[in-house]
């Protein structure tokens, strides 16, 4: 099992998870663009957090709390899913982490009540439809805006975690789990795609949002 030993070392209440997400979003490093190749992951999956709550608190739902337990269970599956190259809640690789509940349980059993929410985005900002061209001098791929013949960036920090959040709002299973008020602890981790650039495909990252509730 993977242990995330930069997190646990650094994600404690006096960090990023012991701050409201108004002060959290108001970091400069937050309108960072995301470096692809070498992201600040503990930087983002806090991102991903506060935009949770700051989606909670906006619709008067109360906040959650970080648990450091969901956030090692989103973290190793998010990162099996960019290792070993899938996409889905079920582990195809590990029968002892073929669930959310199974992967939360190996960790902890103290959740009365579990559920995940995994999503799958691209990491740059394009409009619906874009182009692709090969940089033979960079060897790479390049992700164009046609209309205005520019080179698509990635998002920042802080625009990644809300545009993920978004669309977990835009999906109403999703919704559900975010807004459910017997959930009160959450852990959330974001691993992006391992070759960023090298291929066709805009780079993406896979998310997972592991929920508890003792009740």
């Amino acid at each position: 099992m993977f242990i995330d030993v930069y997190g646990l070392l650094n994600s404690g209440k006096l960090g990023y998870y012991g701050m409201n997400d108004e002060d959290f979003f108001s970091l400069p490093k937050l309108q960072q663009i995301i470096p692809l190749s070498s992201p600040d992951t503990l930087l983002l999956d806090a991102a991903i957090f506060q935009a949770s709550n700051e989606a909670r608190r906006k619709n008067g739902v109360p906040i959650f709390t970080y648990d450091f337990s969901l956030y090692l269970s989103s973290s190793n599956h998010a990162r099996s899913m960019i290792v070993n190259n899938f996409y889905n809640h079920k582990n195809p690789y590990s029968a002892f982490e073929r669930t959310a509940d199974k992967r939360i349980e190996l960790i902890t059993k103290r959740f009365m009540r579990t559920a995940e929410n995994i999503g799958q985005y691209q990491t740059l900002v394009t409009k619906q439809f874009f182009g692709v061209r090969w940089d033979s001098q960079q060897r790479r791929y390049q992700f164009i805006d046609l209309e205005d013949n520019i080179i698509c960036q990635p998002f920042t920090y802080a625009d990644y975690a809300h545009h993920c959040v978004r669309q977990w709002m835009e999906s109403t299973p999703h919704r559900e789990n975010l807004l459910n008020k017997n959930y009160t602890y959450l852990g959330c981790a974001a691993r992006l795609s391992a070759a960023p650039y090298q291929e066709r495909r805009a780079p993406y990252g896979r998310l997972v949002q592991n929920f508890g509730g003792e009740k």
